[in-house]
Formats: structure tokens, C-alpha cells, sequence
């Protein structure tokens, strides 16, 4: 049996190339997503969590090139209110994203679900189901630094 007849194909496509933003933003939110299920559950295991981000560096005596562990503290979007529902805000960066009908916190009843539908929500992130808030918060983003800079000058 041939390996090719095992094998799915397709017709060629042109490859994306160059920067598209939407991409980035779907890839940098769905990236945060899952360092929020991590945390969540390294909070339940008792643990603590930390994001781990390579740097490289050079050795400026001996030109060697070396890279870096860097570990970066990550904030939970969710709470627990007096009541004991769990809240969550989705954010894309410092901005909080309005999700459906303006509003931007995820009213939950347990951690557990939680946990359930991050998964979920990291795929939607992905498809494109969340490009409308993600640009919104994106340019909302945009817009404060572009004042802050003009401000400056």
C-alpha cells in the first residue's frame, strides 16, 4: 500500500503572507486564553503559575549568543463575588472586550465551568468568532496611545 494513498490532499493555495493584524490579534487572544486556563489550573493544584518567555542575548567578551528563560506574572480575568458566582472578563491587552450587547464580564457558577469553556472560547478566538470586540478593543487601544503621543510632541 502506498504511503500517498493514505495521505489527504488538496489543490494548492496561495499562502498569507506578510502582517495581517487580524491574524496576530486572533493568535495573541487565544495565546492569553490558554495562559488563563494554565493559571486556573495551577490555582486549583495549589501551585502557581508563570509565563515562560524566551530572550535571546549576546555575550558582548565572548560574542556568544544565549537564550533566556524569562518568566512573566499573569493576572486572572476572573473573581469570585460575594454571592460565590465566578466573573470573568475577557480583556485584549488593558482593554476590556464587549462581548455581546455591550456588556464585558461572563457571569459563571463555578470555576469548574469556567475551566469548561475556556477551551471553547480559545477556539471561537481562533475562527474568528471574536474579530468584532477584538478590533474594537484593538483600535480603542490604538487610539489612547496615538493621544498620549501626540500629546508629547
Amino acid at each position: 500500500m502506498s504511503v500517498l494513498s493514505k495521505l489527504t490532499l488538496t489543490e494548492s493555495m496561495d499562502r498569507t503572507k506578510g502582517y495581517d493584524p487580524i491574524r496576530v490579534r486572533r493568535k495573541k487572544f487565544a495565546a492569553a486564553l490558554q495562559d488563563q486556563l494554565n493559571l486556573l489550573n495551577a490555582t486549583e493544584a495549589g501551585d502557581g503559575y508563570r509565563r515562560v518567555r524566551m530572550q535571546r542575548k549576546r555575550d558582548l567578551e565572548t560574542d556568544e549568543v544565549f537564550d533566556i528563560e524569562q518568566h512573566r506574572r499573569v493576572s486572572p480575568w476572573w473573581w469570585i463575588d460575594d454571592d460565590g458566582t465566578v466573573k470573568f472578563c475577557l480583556r485584549y491587552g488593558s482593554a476590556k472586550l464587549r462581548v455581546k450587547d455591550g456588556k464585558d464580564v461572563l457571569v459563571l457558577a463555578t470555576t469548574e465551568e469556567l475551566r469548561k469553556i475556556l477551551p471553547g472560547l480559545r477556539q471561537e478566538a481562533l475562527t474568528g468568532g471574536l474579530d468584532g470586540p477584538l478590533a474594537e478593543a484593538a483600535d480603542g487601544l490604538q487610539a489612547r496611545f496615538n493621544k498620549r503621543k501626540v500629546g508629547k510632541a
